[in-house]
């Protein structure tokens, strides 16, 4: 008898661990209050940016969104993934090639108020400018819709 409630204490413990670990992973998100979306006045781009988009908080498909928003409005997306860690706390505009006015002009269109400047010595790198999302995207209504131009 004895042996039977271990195992049943040890049987309940383990799906209390497995559930709590699994929690995160599968737990849907409650849609966040905001505010009226702003009305935004900036039209695409004319030249194209070359873009990667890198999902810094570990939101499931958050960089494909964006794709499709920066896309929208101009931007040339070139690669979308995952950042090197999921703890990005603000989402970041990041200079790659140089020329910090083609940065601006991303965080401008998307509304990222955070910009770097970061060059490497990486003869194969395509992208121009490379978009971290952080924890803080809802906060800063990145994945708003796009307006289209008139």
């Amino acid at each position: 008898m004895q042996e039977r409630i271990l195992w049943a204490l040890a049987a309940a413990a383990t799906a209390i661990l497995l559930g709590s670990a699994l929690w995160s992973h599968f737990a849907i998100e409650a849609p966040v209050p905001q505010a009226a979306p702003k009305k935004s006045s900036i039209a695409p781009l004319a030249n194209p940016i070359r873009v990667e988009i890198l999902n810094g908080c570990g939101v499931t498909r958050v960089a494909a969104r964006l794709r499709n928003k920066a896309r929208a409005l101009g931007l040339d997306v070139i690669h979308e993934g995952n950042a090197p860690s999921f703890g990005y706390l603000h989402t970041l505009v990041i200079d790659l090639s140089g020329d910090l006015n083609r940065a601006r002009q991303v965080a401008e269109v998307l509304g990222i108020p955070h910009l770097i400047q970061q060059q490497l010595e990486d003869p194969f790198r395509l992208a121009d400018v490379s978009v971290v999302i952080g924890r803080d995207f809802r906060r800063i209504g990145l994945l708003e819709a796009a307006e289209r131009p008139q």
